[in-house]
């Protein structure tokens, strides 16, 4: 099942492009305005974060596996800078570039050993001390998803034709281990997106030498 990049290309052709200003960022703004090192939005659909990033006068790179959404995004702000990849190939990006990678949503699609490997290029992107913020689908979401399948492996179903992990606290402390992360959020939060609700954890882990 390798089917990420079409189904979020028909997914962002069927919604249209209408992004929602968020400020769950608005409690990291101090490191993202660091003057050293950019700031990576990895799997950033259509712009919520890169968007409301960029009107607070901060550059960032706005990164999607699908051609459709930064189609979109660039149609409406030429100026942001975009990059289109599979992370699962890695990231393009220079060891210690980055002061922030925000990941929001996009890193419960994996099975265990990728959602490893990526953890692993996101700490190698990051500047000592740097942070990634981010965002997880919650155990607890799994009753508003319709049709999920049998378990592939603890926590992670078939759904829709493509994978989905949800985390419990457990899985937040297993995947952003001690020895390369250190934890300073971990809270689970309802939101609504595509106009469902959906229960989530946010975290922001700070890379470790």
């Amino acid at each position: 099942m390798d089917t990420l990049k079409g189904y979020w290309n028909d997914v962002y052709r069927e919604v249209g492009f209408h992004p929602d200003r968020e400020s769950w960022l608005e409690r990291y703004m101090g490191e993202m305005s660091r003057p050293e090192g950019i700031i990576v939005d990895l799997g950033c659909g259509l712009g919520n974060n890169a968007l409301y990033l960029l009107e607070h006068g901060l550059p960032v790179v706005a990164c999607d596996v699908a051609e459709e959404a930064l189609r979109q995004l660039q149609a409406y702000r030429p100026d942001l800078v975009t990059r289109c990849f599979d992370m699962r190939n890695g990231l393009p990006f220079d060891s210690g570039s980055a002061k922030v990678v925000i990941a929001d949503l996009s890193l419960h699609y994996f099975d265990e050993q990728t959602t490893f490997d990526i953890l692993a290029e996101l700490h190698r992107v990051l500047q000592e001390g740097g942070l990634l913020v981010g965002r997880v689908n919650a155990l607890q979401d799994m009753p508003n998803k319709q049709g999920i399948q049998a378990a592939v492996e603890r926590h992670l179903y078939a759904h829709e034709g493509i994978y989905r992990r949800f985390f419990d606290r457990e899985d937040i402390a297993h995947f952003w281990n001690e020895a390369k992360w250190s934890l300073e959020v971990v809270e689970e939060r309802d939101l609504i997106r595509y106009g469902s609700r959906k229960v989530l954890w946010e975290f922001a882990a700070r890379r470790r030498l």
